[in-house]
């Protein structure tokens, strides 16, 4: 598919947004609001057919539902956007855009990681796992989750905006004023740049920082996922995702910007996932797995939580800022957009003279 700039009149939308940024948030804002009859270009440095780009972190997430907040974590905002995620996701199965998948999270040594099991009510056959069924001193539950195949999902999520008429550009933003002038004079923009916001002028928030990722994709039919995070220190899952193949993984690398391949980290993590499921090789060694690829990305992370705030400026258009969802992208991104709708609506209809920042 072509991603290419148009002509952006198009029928009775009257409104335009500018979406900066096409990782999985901003592409997933970006449909949200074009299915509202917003008119809608995205302007993006890395767009979603830059598979191997490791300037954005969307074609390299493993892509699982898993959730990682509390039901009353930051006045539950967090807990609301993965449950709208998993309601959205699950019908994409049918298309075979997503897998679904048998989960098992296991925690040590007490179930506070297990976030009050918030979930249990909708995510099916929830159980709670035996003792038997976890490392020693370990707890863990099962349920059924699913799995996106995160490169061509965002491939799919553009597909979808060019059915509407969603226009993309090619365009490194460095001053959030240079927005204006680039589209036109857009009634509002939505700041979806991830850690790009630590750098742009005007935004410069340096709150944003990167969580490093190596993972290792292999080829296996293996439909076991599994998220082992009873040894803090060395974490491990296996993601299986459509096309047979698996994420094995992981690292979590706090402020590490090092998008550098580690070969000592890649054995070690296939050597903990062989123990977990020796079905990944062929013969039960190292030697017996079919390597696909590599992966090194940066979680676009910030501290403090996610950004999700209208913004008032005192020149130009209102922006709505919405980064920072680290690991959770992909398992946050419908409950974001529909956040940022309601955000969009507002500023649309509301006069912003009294009250310059208005927080989801």
């Amino acid at each position: 598919m072509s991603l290419a700039v148009q002509n952006c009149s198009r029928g009775s939308k009257a409104r335009q947004v500018v979406v900066l940024g096409a990782g999985v948030v901003g592409l997933t804002i970006a449909l949200e609001l074009a299915r509202n009859d917003y008119r809608v270009l995205v302007l993006a440095r890395d767009l979603p057919f830059d598979a191997d780009s490791q300037a954005f972190a969307s074609p390299w997430a493993g892509a699982i539902w898993c959730p990682t907040a509390a039901r009353d974590d930051n006045g539950g905002r967090e807990s609301r956007w993965e449950e709208r995620a998993f309601l959205k996701l699950r019908p994409l199965i049918a298309q075979g855009i997503a897998l679904e998948l048998k989960g098992t999270r296991r925690f040590g040594p007490n179930e506070a990681s297990l976030l009050g099991h918030w979930y249990k009510d909708f995510a099916p056959n929830y159980t709670h796992l035996p003792p038997s069924a976890c490392p020693p001193g370990a707890v863990g539950v099962s349920f059924d989750t699913l799995s996106i195949n995160a490169p061509r999902y965002i491939q799919w999520l553009a597909g979808e905006l060019d059915k509407l008429g969603v226009i993309f550009e090619r365009r490194r933003v460095t001053d959030i004023t240079e927005v204006a002038h680039l589209a036109g004079r857009p009634d509002l923009v939505v700041n979806a740049t991830g850690l790009g916001a630590k750098s742009i002028v005007g935004i410069e928030d340096q709150a944003c920082e990167p969580v490093r990722g190596q993972t290792v994709l292999v080829s296996s039919d293996t439909k076991r996922c599994t998220m082992d995070f009873h040894d803090s220190e060395h974490p491990t899952y296996m993601i299986p995702r459509p096309g047979n193949e698996v994420v094995c993984g992981g690292t979590y690398g706090h402020g590490d910007w090092d998008t550098s391949f580690r070969p000592e980290l890649a054995k070690d993590i296939l050597t903990r996932c062989l123990a977990i499921d020796p079905s990944i090789s062929s013969d039960g060694t190292l030697a017996g797995i079919r390597i696909l690829r590599h992966n090194v990305g940066l979680r676009p992370s910030r501290k403090g939580g996610a950004r999700l705030e209208l913004e008032k400026r005192l020149e130009g258009p209102p922006i709505i800022h919405a980064y920072g969802f680290g690991m959770a992208g992909f398992q946050q991104s419908w409950g974001v957009a529909e956040d940022v709708l309601t955000l969009v609506e507002q500023a649309m209809s509301a006069n912003l003279s009294t009250a310059p920042h208005i927080k989801l």
